[in-house]
C-alpha cells in the first residue's frame, strides 16, 4: 500500500483502484493521494463525482466514467458502497444492472480514474464481477495493522516530518488512541506542532497533549479496581462525568470489558492463543492483549457475579430506578469487598 502511494506520488495512476478494508485513515489518505495526483484543486469542483452505491445505480456511475473530462485531461469518480460485490445484507432498494460494469472492465476509459471503495474487511470472492475487477484494478488494502506496523507507521510518520519520536511515545501513543490509527494520525499531527521547535517527542509529550479515548479510560479505570484502589477507580469516573458521559454508557462499556474478560477466561481454557482471541471475537488485537493481562486478577466466579450486578445496575438506569451517579459507586465497593474477602479465603 506504501508502494502505490509513492506511484501516485510520481504520477503513475492506474485507471481502476479497489479501495478494500475498514481502516478509515488508509481509505481516506488513499483517496487524497489520488485526487491530489489525478487532478488539481479547480479540475476537481467539475472533474471529480463521488456516487454511494447504496443509493446510486452503478450503471449512471458508468456514464459518469465514460463522459469526457470537462476543460481537463483527466476526470476521477469515486463509487463507494459496492453491495453487489459482498455477502452483507443492505436495506438499500436500488438495484443494479452490472452488466455495463463488467464491460467497462473490459476497457477503462483512458481519460478516467475509477476508484470503487468497499468498506468490508473481503468481497464475495465467487462472484464472476469481482474476479475481473480485482484481475483489471490496482488493489490497496485498507486494513488494520497489527501493534508492529502500527508503531512503526506512526514512527516512520514522524520521521518523514523531520521529527525524532521516543520509542516510549510511540508506545504511549498507540496505548492512549487504543490502537486507532486514525484517532493517533490526528493526535500526532497535533503533537508535530506542539513541538515544532524542538523537533522532538518524548512520552512526556505524549502524556500531556493527547486526550485519552473513552475506552482507554474504562481500561484505566478497570485497572484500578483490580489494583483494589477504589478512591483512583472513582477519580476517573467523576472526571467521565465532569465530560458529560452518561452513566449508563460508562456503565455500558465497563460491562461489555467484563464480557470480554469472561470470553477471554473461556477461550484460552479451551487452548486458543490472543491472535486467535481476537480473530474469534472480531475484537482489536491491542484490546485483546490489555484485557488478557487483566483477566488473569479475576476468578471465572468473579466475572459472573460482576456481569450480573451490572446487568442489574443497567436495568435500574434504564427504569430511572435510584440515583443515576450512585450506581457504579455501590458497584466499585462492593466489588472491591468482593475480592478482598476472596484473597483472604
Amino acid at each position: 500500500m506504501l508502494a502505490e502511494w509513492k506511484k501516485m506520488e510520481s504520477g503513475q495512476l492506474s485507471s481502476v483502484y479497489l479501495i478494500i478494508g475498514t481502516e478509515d485513515y488508509i481509505i481516506n489518505e488513499s483517496k487524497k493521494r489520488i485526487l491530489a495526483a489525478g487532478l488539481s484543486e479547480e479540475e476537481q469542483s467539475f472533474n471529480y463525482a463521488h456516487f454511494d452505491l447504496e443509493e446510486t445505480p452503478i450503471e449512471l456511475v458508468m456514464e459518469e466514467a465514460e463522459t469526457l473530462p470537462f476543460f481537463g485531461d483527466r476526470r476521477i469518480v469515486l463509487a463507494s458502497h459496492p453491495v453487489f460485490l459482498t455477502t452483507e445484507k443492505t436495506k438499500s432498494k436500488v438495484e443494479h444492472h452490472t452488466d455495463k460494469f463488467a464491460r467497462y472492465l473490459e476497457s477503462p476509459a483512458d481519460y478516467t480514474i475509477l476508484i470503487i471503495v468497499a468498506r468490508v474487511e473481503k468481497l464475495d470472492e465467487r462472484k464472476k464481477l469481482t474476479k475481473q475487477l480485482k484481475k483489471v484494478a490496482t488493489i490497496i488494502e485498507a486494513k488494520k495493522p497489527d501493534e508492529k506496523e502500527f508503531l512503526n507507521w506512526l514512527k516512520k510518520a514522524a520521521e518523514k516530518n523531520g521529527y525524532q519520536m521516543e520509542q516510549q511515545a510511540v508506545e504511549r501513543l498507540y496505548e492512549l488512541t487504543s490502537g486507532n490509527l486514525t484517532a493517533a494520525m490526528n493526535e500526532l499531527d497535533k503533537l508535530l506542532l506542539y513541538k515544532f521547535e524542538t523537533k522532538e517527542i518524548g512520552r512526556q509529550d505524549v502524556e500531556q497533549l493527547v486526550v485519552r479515548s473513552l475506552e482507554q479510560n474504562i481500561f484505566l479505570l478497570l485497572d484500578k479496581m483490580i489494583a483494589m484502589d477504589t478512591s483512583g477507580a472513582l477519580r476517573i469516573y467523576y472526571d467521565l462525568l465532569k465530560q458529560k458521559e452518561e452513566p449508563i454508557k460508562i456503565i455500558a462499556l465497563i460491562a461489555s470489558q467484563f464480557r470480554l474478560l469472561n470470553q477471554i477466561k473461556i477461550l484460552e481454557k479451551q487452548g486458543y492463543s490472543s491472535q486467535q482471541i481476537a480473530s474469534k471475537l472480531k475484537v482489536h488485537p491491542f484490546r485483546v492483549k490489555i484485557a488478557t493481562k487483566q483477566a488473569r486478577n479475576f476468578s471465572a466466579e468473579e466475572l459472573q457475579v460482576a456481569l450480573l450486578h451490572l446487568a442489574e445496575i443497567d436495568l435500574e438506569l434504564k427504569t430511572g430506578y435510584g440515583n443515576r451517579e450512585q450506581k457504579l459507586e455501590w458497584f466499585l465497593f462492593e466489588l472491591e469487598d468482593r475480592r478482598k474477602a476472596s484473597l483472604e479465603r
